[in-house]
């Protein structure tokens, strides 16, 4: 009788089985590894956005307080009252030029104005040719319903200021307002020089003026951007690489989402890796005007991302050596040990089953093996004495 063909043996079946999950663990290794160097990443990013953004608020309530401090020294100067009051625009000008000088030099103010009672534009300081327009930003008119000073970020035609507005006395009743401002781009300059990380401020073009903004582009020389992002304008920065940031940075529909601090991921440029991020930035109403996106150069920490990937991609090849050298190992150890045991074993049932029961079957194992080979026996010995009763039998009734 020919020996029957085992297909899908047991022993390639256990092989196969540790070889797979030998894979699959290693995997699951380096998708751990990667994803625990990922995710330091992005917490390491979300935290330079967010000491970003409480810096941002720092300098504003600093720069707040010089202003406030500055206005106070100022609203105490009879004088200026006095030509305040008389409504001599040309004299107020002439007297106050060498004070709102001084000023922009020594506390970085760069708007000035006198506000009439009923929220009209007396004069500009920093823009005397501009006036008698209506005032109604909300600090004006914080100011005026409390009749305190009211301070806070706004939005001009063209430009963010803060703004610090307090209610002018003379004799004891109020004559208007005086407000001391700052543009805030200065803010950018402080960010990259105390943190190295590069800030892009956008605001939304429904609260700029377009003409305003474009002219005012030509009039400091530079280059008309009103179109080159849809619904934003960049109102400073201090990345430099704008063409970059445009194509490669930048992705608008990410703009419309951010209320808070996030991480947008990373974007190289040649060698280098940067993380961006954003917040959004508020005024005085606290209503969302735009957003303040963050560049930090990451690339160091990146490239312990590609080093584990690398490092992992070679463990990966070690252990698919391992696995076969073990599986080899483990192959011939079953061979040996179950195997052959097994199909020999099973020959001698073959045997058995056709009438061959007299080679005892002997084994010194005690395992499992040994167990089954001995009831084997065990079998055999008990039908060969059932077939020597039945020949005795049959013997006897001829």
């Amino acid at each position: 009788m020919e020996t029957e063909v085992i297909r899908g043996g047991i022993k390639s079946k256990i092989v196969r089985i540790i070889f797979i999950v030998g894979i699959v663990l290693t995997l699951v290794f380096m998708a751990i590894v990667i994803l625990s160097f990922q995710k330091n990443l992005r917490i390491t990013s979300l935290q330079t956005v967010n000491n970003i953004h409480g810096m941002y608020d720092s300098v504003l309530t600093n720069d707040t307080k010089m202003l406030s401090a500055a206005l106070d020294s100022f609203t105490t100067n009879e004088a200026y009252k006095q030509l305040f009051t008389k409504q001599d625009r040309t004299k107020l000008y002439e007297a106050g030029k060498e004070l709102f000088s001084n000023n922009r030099s020594r506390y970085g103010i760069t708007h000035f104005y006198y506000i009439r009672e009923d929220g009209t534009c007396f004069l500009r300081m920093h823009k005397p040719e501009l006036a008698d327009d209506q005032i109604k930003r909300v600090t004006y008119q914080r100011a005026k319903e409390t009749n305190k000073t009211a301070s806070g970020i706004e939005l001009g035609q063209t430009a963010f200021a803060l703004r610090v507005v307090s209610p002018y006395f003379y004799h004891g009743t109020r004559i208007g307002f005086v407000e001391f401002g700052e543009e805030i781009d200065h803010f950018d300059q402080l960010v990259k020089k105390e943190t190295g990380s590069d800030v892009v401020v956008l605001v939304s073009k429904r609260f700029l003026d377009e003409k305003g903004y474009r002219t005012t582009r030509q009039n400091t020389n530079k280059r008309d951007d009103w179109n080159d992002i849809h619904d934003y304008v960049v109102v400073s920065e201090t990345f430099g690489d704008r063409e970059f940031f445009l194509s490669k940075v930048l992705k608008v529909d990410e703009l419309t989402w951010i209320s808070e601090p996030a991480y947008l991921g990373t974007v190289k440029r040649g060698d280098q890796v940067f993380m961006k991020g954003a917040f959004p930035l508020t005024d005085a109403a606290n209503k969302q005007v735009g957003v303040v996106m963050v560049l930090s150069d990451v690339t160091a920490l990146a490239s312990h991302v590609t080093n584990a990937k690398s490092t992992i991609f070679y463990l990966l090849v070690a252990s698919l050596v391992l696995l076969g050298v073990s599986s080899l190992i483990i192959y011939r150890y079953l061979k040996g040990a179950i195997i052959s045991p097994m199909i020999d074993l099973s020959e001698q049932a073959v045997q058995i089953s056709m009438g061959k029961v007299d080679k005892k079957l002997t084994t010194a194992r005690t395992d499992e093996i040994g167990m089954l080979i001995r009831s084997f026996d065990r079998m055999r010995a008990s039908l060969q004495m059932s077939l020597r009763m039945l020949t005795d039998k049959e013997n006897s009734k001829s």
